[in-house]
């Protein structure tokens, strides 16, 4: 989906090639149940729940102005697949109602909770299932793979995604780079 597809604020958004990336990472095709943690605009959510149907979408936000731009984006695509939640994670099952288990965990947003949201995803995912994050500091990066090792994540992939936008610039077009991503998918 091209990123003009969403309304967006002042929120930052998954870019489109990095969302195709990250999904395609997360082979939502068999999963039944997928959870976005620190959802933002809801670009992940949304185009999880769009181009699969069959999936119950349950994303996870605890900033106001983010939670509103994914409820907004859901609206507009009149999403019935995906549950919106007030919070922060990791959440009390009990408390929340997030009691079931998934086969898919994006993390777009960890804050200072990375090390107990990894875990927490790890306890809620079903064998085999995957989690992919994406992060801008290489610093988180690391600290996320050296963790998600600890925890006991297989097949972990870390990878550095580059793009770059032809833009005009005077009589001429140049390549404009976009911040790059670090992208980490495990599996349990």
């Amino acid at each position: 989906m091209k990123n003009s597809e969403f309304i967006v604020g002042k929120v930052p958004i998954t870019k489109e090639e990095v969302r195709a990336i990250s999904l395609a990472k997360l082979d939502l095709t068999r999963a039944s149940n997928f959870l976005d943690i620190g959802s933002g605009t809801g670009s992940v959510t949304v185009e999880a729940a769009l181009n699969n149907r069959h999936l119950r979408v349950t994303s996870i936000e605890k900033d106001q102005a983010a939670l509103d731009l994914t409820r907004l984006n859901i609206e507009k695509f009149d999403l019935k697949n995906v549950v919106l939640i007030d919070g922060t994670a990791p959440l009390d099952p009990e408390k929340s109602g997030l009691n079931e288990s998934y086969q898919a965990i994006f993390l777009g947003g960890s804050g200072e909770n990375l090390g107990d949201i990894l875990d927490w995803s790890y306890q809620l995912l079903d064998q085999g299932g995957r989690l992919v994050s994406n992060f801008i500091l290489l610093e988180n990066a690391t600290k996320a793979y050296r963790i998600m090792e600890d925890i006991g994540f297989k097949k972990i992939e870390l990878v550095q995604v580059s793009v770059s936008v032809l833009e005009g610039l005077g009589g001429g077009h140049y390549l404009k780079p976009r911040n790059p991503i670090v992208i980490i998918s495990g599996e349990k």
